[in-house]
Formats: C-alpha cells, structure tokens, sequence
C-alpha cells in the first residue's frame, strides 16, 4: 500500500509539473516559417500576352499592380524580355478593386497606352489571381488616313 501511494505521489507531481512547464513555455519559434507566412498572401499573377509586340516596340516596361486609387500595392517590376508571368504579394484577406498595368518608360503622356486588366471582389489570403494584359498595336493616325 505504501508503494501504490508512493507512485501515485509521484505520478501526480510529474503530471503537474509537466502542466507547469508548458504553460510558462514560450511561443514555438519553426511555428511561423515562411512558407506558413506565404500561404496568408494574396498572390497576383500577371501575364503579358503578344510578348512580341512589346519585344520589337523598343522601350523598357514596369509591370505594376495597383488598387482602385492608384496605390502599388506591392512594388513594380521591371520587364524582361520572354517572361510573360510575374507574381505580386499582398498581406492577407483584402476588399477591393486591383489593377494590373504595364507602362512605358520614361514616363510621358503615351505610357498607359497600353490596356489595363482589373478585378474587383474580395481577394482571399493563400489562393492566387490570374490577371491577363494583352498589349495590341493600335491604330495610328497614319493608318486611318490611308482608309
């Protein structure tokens, strides 16, 4: 009897310290990798279509996406020749209108000249959306005149 007692004793104090220990543990550092932080973003995909188009119009582009005010909402991306998708990341659950753009450097009155794609709704944290620009020549007013 005194041994079950003996066992009991020490059974309950392991059992207790073993709650002690873990309620004053601190928070598990491997519990927030990146790819844990990756899957709470919104991932972006533009893809540029008619990349020749843009190849032989002999100017240096930004890809950018943007919210309904104008704002980047993550930073602007150089293109380069024979990649056609390019990937932006935004924090979280968001509401709203995102635009995706291509413009022409430098800047000038002619660098949105260029059709943008937008989308509006609620854009969820861990899934990606697929944004399409499909640069087409337009008509000139050389051509126009020859009509």
């Amino acid at each position: 009897m005194k041994t079950a007692k003996l066992i009991f004793a020490l059974s309950f104090a392991l059992i207790f310290f073993a709650g002690m220990s873990t309620s004053f543990a601190g928070k598990n550092q491997r519990s927030d990798i990146p790819v844990d932080r990756k899957a709470r973003m919104v991932a972006y995909v533009v893809r540029i279509e008619n990349l020749n188009y843009i190849a032989n119009h002999g100017s240096h582009f930004l890809v950018m996406m943007t919210d309904e005010a104008g704002n980047l909402v993550a930073p602007a991306q150089t293109f380069r020749p024979g990649v056609s998708d390019y990937t932006f990341f935004e924090g979280g659950t968001v509401r709203g209108t995102r635009i995706a753009k291509l413009m022409r450097l430098p800047i000038g009155p002619k660098s949105f000249d260029i059709p943008a794609t937008s989308k509006t709704g609620i854009f969820y944290g861990g899934a990606s959306y697929l944004f399409i620009i499909r640069p087409v020549p337009a008509a000139s007013d050389t051509d126009v005149d020859k009509h």
